[in-house]
């Protein structure tokens, strides 16, 4: 006997893409009660029982959190379907076979990732992963696992990875790899709790009842926006208010850069131009990027000055320049500094001077910036603006947290070189919100005289 579902009904909406994809990667990030969890385990259940010789494997950080998560998730799954019948589940070890032919989910935990390149199946082909909860997984562990789905595949048959995690940490991996740099082998995918017609008017009510409360949470957890998973350092940045569409600099503007070394990890050099009331804006960014996040170029001190150099014309009347004041340490001869700066004074460029020092210090002049001043009609106006061009900065901006250390300023073990470079700028250009000026209290004026003078 045949039972036929119209998938729509159980599945619901808003998947369609990610249902058909065949690609090798299928990534989705989004918020809580977004269907990511569901949605995947429908489609394996649903695949195995249309391919006959395929194999699912299914991972987490840690085997014993696979019982209570993906397994309940795929028992469900089969239940939705009505499917029950035909598959059997057992729980040492932990596998669902589908009784018609013999084919198996298999789950595994990373607590031993080297394993997992060696496991193999009976009957069919592996096929298909599922890597549940991925931030919780580093990529040199991923990079192990993806090895474990390899060789030819029968007509018709696929690799492919379904990857699926809530968005708290916007400088993981997952979000280089899979977001930042489209590729034609990956689906990357934003869901919220939107798409899912399943939700009741309660659990609805919990997520308006977060927008009002709690706006950078309800950001990531309902509308899966990246977040940072130990709190957001620069908290006044808004993209809105602090990134504007490029524009010709008037000449007469004050020109500088400022510029934060890095050889393993990046590089960044920003250029600045300075308006008649202060303001600062950053119109171009030369970033040693190697690809992945936080990665450098390995160039040396000396390819970078002549890139610095290539880029900048002298017409633009670069005022001064300042650099990291660690780059004149005589680790070697000549030092970082003299590198560059031997390839800006053949150019007959302006050189780099040293940056004041002050994380801290300068961590807030940064944030008095992005706050900036009233105008006339009471709103902030920021007294630093980006380019839009200036990809990296708004890349890393948003994802640096608190230094674990030092709650005062950023994690310097994150990829915080475009923000240095902007610190070393507001350090160099001293910035005070302008006050009111109290009104003048004569004292004269302030005496209360009587109603009347009696005598």
């Amino acid at each position: 006997m045949k039972t036929e579902l119209y998938l729509p009904d159980v599945v619901g909406k808003g998947y369609g893409r990610f249902w058909n994809c065949k690609k090798r990667y299928r990534v989705v990030k989004g918020s809580r009660a977004s269907k990511k969890s569901t949605t995947i385990a429908l489609n394996i259940i649903c695949r195995m029982m249309e391919y006959p010789s395929a194999n699912t494997l299914v991972i987490r950080k840690t085997e014993k959190s696979l019982k209570n998560s993906c397994f309940a998730q795929l028992r469900w799954a089969i239940n939705r379907l009505g499917v029950s019948e035909y598959w059997k589940a057992r729980v040492s070890p932990l596998e669902l076979e589908y009784l018609p032919t013999g084919q198996r989910i298999i789950f595994r935990g990373l607590d031993d990732a080297f394993k997992l390149t060696s496991i193999t199946v009976d009957k069919g082909f592996l096929c298909w992963g599922w890597l549940e909860e991925a931030f919780e997984v580093t990529e040199d562990d991923f990079q192990l696992i993806d090895e474990s789905l390899r060789g030819q595949m029968p007509d018709g048959y696929f690799i492919q990875w379904s990857i699926s995690f809530n968005p708290w940490d916007s400088s993981s991996w997952l979000k280089a790899r899979f977001f930042d740099k489209p590729s034609a082998d990956v689906l990357a995918m934003t869901t919220t709790y939107e798409c899912n017609e399943f939700l009741s008017a309660a659990d609805k009510a919990l997520f308006e009842e977060m927008r009002l409360s709690n706006p950078q949470r309800y950001k990531v957890a309902a509308l899966g926006q990246w977040g940072v998973a130990s709190g957001q350092f620069f908290r006044e940045w808004d993209e809105r208010k602090h990134l504007v569409a490029p524009f010709a600099i008037p000449t007469d503007w004050i020109k500088f850069r400022a510029m934060d070394w890095g050889c393993a990890k990046p590089y960044c050099c920003l250029w600045f131009a300075v308006d008649y009331d202060g303001n600062l804006f950053c119109y171009r960014e030369l970033y040693g990027w190697g690809g992945k996040a936080n990665q450098g170029t390995g160039e040396t001190a000396a390819q970078v000055g002549e890139k610095i150099a290539k880029l900048e014309r002298r017409e633009e009347n670069i005022s001064y320049g300042v650099l990291d004041s660690a780059c004149w340490a005589k680790t070697g001869v000549p030092c970082v500094a003299e590198e560059i700066n031997n390839q800006l004074y053949a150019a007959k460029l302006p050189t780099f001077g040293k940056s004041a020092k002050g994380r801290a210090e300068g961590s807030n002049a940064f944030k008095q910036r992005l706050i900036g001043n009233k105008n006339s009609a009471g709103e902030y106006v920021p007294a630093i603006k980006f380019f839009t061009t200036c990809l990296h900065v708004a890349r890393t901006i948003p994802m640096l947290a608190h230094d674990k250390h030092n709650p005062e300023t950023y994690d310097t073990d994150a990829e915080d070189h475009a923000v240095d470079a902007i610190v070393y700028a507001c350090l160099s250009r001293p910035f005070a919100p302008t006050k009111k000026t109290p009104k003048r209290r004569d004292s004269w004026r302030e005496e209360t005289l009587p109603s009347a003078w009696t005598y």
